[in-house]
């Protein structure tokens, strides 16, 4: 692999084959051996992009107590909740993005005792995460900027679509 240009030239990249059924937080326990003496390291889903700035959640996070920071993001979709009385009546309609909700946003960094709480085959979320949380060293990190997963073909359409015609706040490199 040529490194043609960068900014990120004191990184380490890893490229690790974890096997294509693997649940997340089974893939970070095989990935383990190339994060030997890391203090901390990230980690994501790789299918959402952000504008997140990188650099100030990871600067929070040395600054905190905590075993692993989790970006947490304003839920996007368009559905509304109902509140609905014993009645059947609706008592009031509220767009689930202007709810004051937060979901995970699928960045992390993450110090090693995360993997005292992954079991084998176990998710980072539902197990590590869930465990710091429990003994209070999860942080969150609240993102209000630009957030876009790429689950569904139509997510990665509209992606497409928005690079196609320069609407890119993702590209960070663009905006330097």
């Amino acid at each position: 692999m040529d490194l043609l240009s960068t900014d990120i030239s004191d990184w380490s990249i890893s490229l690790v084959d974890t096997g294509v059924d693997s649940p997340i937080g089974e893939r970070l326990r095989r990935v383990r051996p190339y994060l030997e003496g890391d203090e901390i390291f990230l980690a994501n889903y790789a299918d959402v992009l952000t504008d997140a700035p990188l650099s100030d959640i990871v600067e929070r996070f040395r600054a905190a107590d905590a075993g692993a920071s989790m970006m947490v993001v304003p839920p996007s979709n368009t559905f509304h909740c109902v509140d609905v009385g014993e009645d059947g009546r609706v008592g009031s309609i509220t767009a689930v993005s202007e709810m004051p909700l937060w979901v995970n946003g699928g960045f992390f960094v993450l110090r090693q005792e995360v993997f005292d709480h992954i079991p084998v085959n176990g998710d980072l979320v539902a197990d590590g995460c869930a465990e710091l949380a429990k003994r209070g060293r999860l942080l969150a990190y609240p993102h209000r900027g630009y957030w876009r997963p790429s689950d569904t073909v139509n997510q990665r359409l509209e992606l497409d679509q928005a690079w196609a015609r320069g609407d890119r706040p993702w590209a960070m490199w663009e905006h330097v």
